[in-house]
């Protein structure tokens, strides 16, 4: 039958889908349901079987996957375009693949809110640990935690004076990385691990262009996690992974789970490299408020009269961190920032990137609790 007759008798319209779809975003505007009903008995049940599974794979498979699936997309391009370019000066043949297009969105949709993504509608983690949790921090918060957290930054530093990061491997920390979480269930039990799937990255040189230091894959349910990064910023990086492989989606959630691993370590360096996070979030906060008023002159005082109270070990450490991340900043693909900020806004992260920021909030929360 010719395509025309095809397309005018019948498009690929598939309305069991569309209902399920609509089914699915309106349970997503019930975060108390996602709470109660999807995390505990749909997530968390299929994260661990996930885990249980590819922690018996030695590499990250999960990489691999998004590699078969991008390569498997280029294929099916370009076999498209040439079964198809000569239907392309059809109405009709592009009403049936604008259908074909959505049928496959829409089950797309569905996968990843079933998978994954309706943990970004989940109830906050503030009731389980007891937190006020304000809605926006002032300047003169944020300049009081950043000296605070200088002098933190720096005695914790001066308890390690013996440290040689040479000695500290990835494997290393994430054994150290478990035991915290383990520790730390017995106060508060949603933080319970099981079933250890954290990997080192095959290809770090992909966050290079992409721009990431680590992501969760809900595909296989393990947290990649780039090996090459300075090692005062892993212990706070695979605890945000290890965060989102419990249910703990958006990012400000994910990094108050890292602090509160970091903070009630007895281990120096999951202090210290928690710390370090934490003041760069804190000074890029303050200086924000600063350079929207316009007022320069304070902006660089702020700044000039941070590094004179960091000790010269701390200013070590910042700098070989920041050092790395600059040499990759030219490498980043034009866009992918953007796109990553867009996708966060889809799930319902208004701030997008900038909501990894509001840990500042919860940090806020759980320092007046412990210090009222």
């Amino acid at each position: 039958m010719p395509l025309r007759t095809t397309l005018i008798e019948k498009l690929p319209w598939n309305y069991n889908r569309y209902i399920v779809g609509i089914l699915v975003l309106a349970f997503s505007y019930w975060p108390s349901g996602i709470s109660a009903f999807y995390s505990p008995y749909i997530f968390r049940p299929i994260s661990n079987i996930l885990r249980i599974l590819m922690g018996k794979i030695a590499f990250p498979l999960g990489e691999l996957v998004y590699l078969f699936l991008v390569i498997l997309l280029i294929f099916k391009v370009f076999k498209w375009l040439s079964k198809n370019k000569s239907h392309f000066s059809s109405l009709l043949f592009w009403k049936h693949q604008g259908v074909g297009f959505l049928n496959r969105v829409v089950i797309i949709y569905i996968v990843f809110e079933l998978i994954w993504g309706l943990n970004y509608q989940n109830l906050d983690p503030s009731t389980d640990f007891g937190l006020q949790v304000q809605v926006d921090y002032t300047e003169n918060q944020m300049d009081s935690l950043s000296l605070a957290l200088i002098n933190e930054l720096n005695l914790t530093r001066s308890k390690m004076s013996d440290f040689d990061p040479k000695m500290i491997n990835f494997d290393t920390i994430l054994i150290q990385n478990r035991a915290e979480f383990a520790k730390n269930a017995i106060k508060w039990p949603l933080l319970k691990y099981q079933n250890l799937s954290v990997k080192n990255a095959f290809f770090p040189s992909w966050g290079d262009y992409i721009g990431y230091t680590a992501f969760y894959q809900p595909l296989t349910g393990e947290a990649i996690v780039r090996g090459d990064l300075p090692k005062f910023t892993l212990p706070f990086t695979m605890s945000h992974e290890i965060a989102h492989q419990l249910g703990y989606a958006s990012e400000d959630q994910a990094n108050f789970i890292a602090y509160v691993i970091g903070v009630e370590s007895d281990k120096p360096l999951f202090n210290y490299a928690t710390q370090l996070q934490l003041f760069t979030y804190a000074q890029y906060a303050h200086l924000n408020f600063i350079a929207k008023r316009g007022d320069f002159k304070y902006y660089k005082q702020v700044v000039e009269r941070n590094k004179s109270l960091l000790s010269p070990q701390v200013l070590a450490d910042r700098k070989e961190i920041k050092s790395f991340f600059l040499k990759k900043q030219d490498l980043q693909i034009q866009g992918s920032s953007e796109m990553y900020n867009q996708f966060l806004k889809w799930n319902h992260q208004i701030k997008g990137i900038d909501s990894y920021n509001d840990v500042l909030l919860w940090v806020l929360a759980y320092k007046s609790k412990k210090n009222p």
